[in-house]
């Protein structure tokens, strides 16, 4: 079974984690060890231990010792990525000597022992754990991995379940709105969306377009939030303030052409330098403002630094990335500026922002109960989400960096692209393989587009190119096929183009790739399920990808093929129970899907 595969990982097939594991966990006692990894935990005291079977490695050829030592790696990866560490201590046969070479290897696999600028594929997850230990438990020795001998494995307690009032915290969240005004924001890596809320009704809704990724300094990130802030502040104002109707029409044009596709911050900026000479009052400030940023937050502090979004400032060499990146840390303390001096300003990950708002939502349905077990969620877009609500209402104080969980072992041949090549496996920051990255978001779909396409669709292969949504060019002396962002950003419209193909073409290879991303979801589920053990099997999806009942129903056909009774569901139908959510939902432009995690921010924020 290992021997094929190796062979399927070869010929281009995913080797799914949770097929290897569930190989090498059938293996006789004979012809297997084990390992134990226990991590002290990051956001509480304890510890939380995963016992790995593996194939004796003194039996393995060369080859399947390095398929054996990638899978551990990988399953140490998830386990930091998602849900962190002060320090992991892994319990080895002293017997096997290949073990105890391979538990010994870790720190340097890992980075362990070099500076964060240096750290590179697995060490990236050693960042984020530095940065977060700084903010959670200043002065503590950093992250490393210590090696002993399973004869002093300690009973490791389980965590028990905690259970709380998390229904009436969620139902409390929607209530007090009136004669207040927030702002939502929930930043993408394509997008901005906000929403105004004054006194309980939603006001504004507000689309700025962005690539970060390209961007060089950490005010570049800062800055269009700060504007839009003001923006949104003088929205406020202009639904306040008695004028004639047509007066304040005109105005709030001013503001939403600052916001067109074509804005930038000089526009916007412009436009505020304009609208004071019509009195502005810029001392009316907001009750709280609520942000969703796509990067691990502790305590309202954006820490993770890791991220895609953050990809062209951390390689710029005329910075110091440390430094320049704690401007983002600092972007609570900046949004403090436009809140009253009792106000809040509250920011999380945009997945747990995801889940609360289905909480929230669930928490006013007639199914209001579920939340007991808490609630897991994923945005699906420009990159995956993650978000957990526990059974007590809580977020932990974890990475939860799902989105690079590495699923897949196989599909080698991909791996030979730069990571920015679409037929690449390589995630954009870390360049390591077969990571959620590029399978559970618009990233995925693009990838099996190029996969599948040529070989067994030329004209759709074609019409890509003539729509002008692929371009081919030459990086490192390869071509690659790259999505143009300029002089305009092709990833939305490629989306939107692929996502309409299953219903155009009732073909089966546009139907394999929405297989195909369900199968990737469901082996999420089981890794995040084995890994976080949250109290739920439900998944609720948002974004962009979930948007057409068509592909997420071929999704949910895929998923099926892994976990039989998966259970994914679309934050849209039936998700909009709350009073701003209606609002959203009856929108005659706008879906849930797209706008419920600023609807939530403001929820989040008014639950403090």
């Amino acid at each position: 079974m290992l021997q094929q595969m190796i062979a399927d990982a070869a010929a281009g097939k995913p080797v799914y984690i949770s097929r290897v594991h569930s190989y090498f966990a059938s293996l006789p006692e004979g012809q297997s060890g084990r390992i134990v990894l226990v991590i002290k935990l990051l956001d509480t005291d304890g510890e939380k231990a995963w016992e790995l079977k593996l194939p004796k490695l003194c039996h393995c050829s060369g080859q399947e010792k390095e398929f054996v030592h990638e899978y551990v790696h990988a399953e140490i990866y998830n386990i930091l990525s998602s849900m962190g560490a002060r320090s992991m201590t892994v319990f080895v046969d002293p017997d096997l000597c290949e073990d105890v070479d391979l538990g010994k290897s870790l720190n340097g696999a890992f980075c362990v022992d070099k500076p964060r600028s240096q750290r590179s594929g697995y060490g990236r997850a050693v960042n984020v754990l530095d940065r977060m230990m700084a903010a959670v438990h200043p002065g503590e020795p950093r992250f490393r991995f210590d090696i002993r001998p399973l004869s002093q494995l300690p009973v490791i307690e389980s965590i028990p379940r905690l259970k709380g009032d998390s229904l009436s915290a969620f139902q409390r969240c929607t209530a007090g709105l009136d004669g207040k005004a927030f702002c939502g924001i929930d930043i993408g890596g394509t997008d901005i969306k906000a929403v105004l809320v004054d006194d309980g009704k939603v006001v504004d809704y507000k689309e700025y377009n962005w690539f970060p990724a390209s961007f060089l300094r950490s005010r570049q990130l800062v800055d269009p939030i700060l504007l839009l802030v003001r923006l949104l502040q003088a929205s406020l104002w202009l639904h306040r303030t008695p004028m004639t109707d047509e007066r304040r029409k005109e105005l709030l044009c001013r503001i939403a052409a600052a916001m067109s596709k074509k804005a930038n911050d000089d526009s916007m900026a412009a436009t505020l330098e304009s609208l004071k000479t019509e009195r502005l009052d810029e001392g009316l400030l907001f009750d709280g403002i609520g942000l969703c940023f796509p990067d691990v937050v502790v305590q309202n502090k954006i820490v993770g630094g890791e991220v895609y979004k953050t990809r062209g400032i951390r390689n710029n060499p005329d910075i110091d990335y440390e430094s320049d990146f704690a401007e983002l840390t600092e972007l609570d303390t900046r949004l403090k500026t436009w809140v009253k001096p009792d106000g809040v300003v509250r920011i999380i990950n945009d997945g747990p922002m995801a889940s609360f708002a289905a909480a929230v939502e669930i928490a006013a349905s007639p199914e209001a109960g579920k939340v007991a077990n808490g609630v897991f969620a994923h945005t699906l877009g420009t990159e995956l989400g993650t978000g957990w609500v526990t059974e007590t209402g809580a977020i932990p104080d974890i990475p939860l960096e799902v989105y690079n969980f590495i699923i897949d072992l196989g599909s080698r041949p991909e791996r030979g692209y730069e990571p920015d090549d679409l037929r690449s496996v390589n995630n954009f920051n870390t360049g390591l393989p077969g990571t959620l990255q590029k399978y559970c978001s618009q990233s995925g779909v693009f990838r099996l587009a190029m996969k599948y396409f040529p070989a067994e669709r030329p004209d759709l292969f074609r019409e890509l190119k003539d729509k002008g949504y692929i371009v081919q060019r030459k990086v490192g002396g390869s071509n690659g096929w790259y999505v143009p962002t300029e002089p305009v950003d092709q990833r939305k419209p490629f989306l939107e183009h692929m996502m309409k193909l299953p219903d155009r073409e009732k073909d089966e290879t546009n139907r394999r790739i929405w297989h195909d991303i369900g199968e990737f979801l469901a082996v999420t589920l089981l890794e995040t399920k084995r890994i976080l053990d949250p109290g739920t099997d439900e998944r609720f999806l948002f974004g962009r990808l979930v948007k057409n009942q068509t592909c997420f129903d071929l999704m949910v056909e895929g998923g099926r093929g892994i976990k039989s009774d998966i259970l994914l569901t679309v934050a849209g139908t039936g998700m909009a129970n709350t009073a701003l959510m209606k609002e959203l939902e009856g929108h005659p432009e706008l879906t849930v899907a797209q706008f419920a995690q600023a609807i939530g921010a403001v929820y989040f924020t008014n639950s403090h």
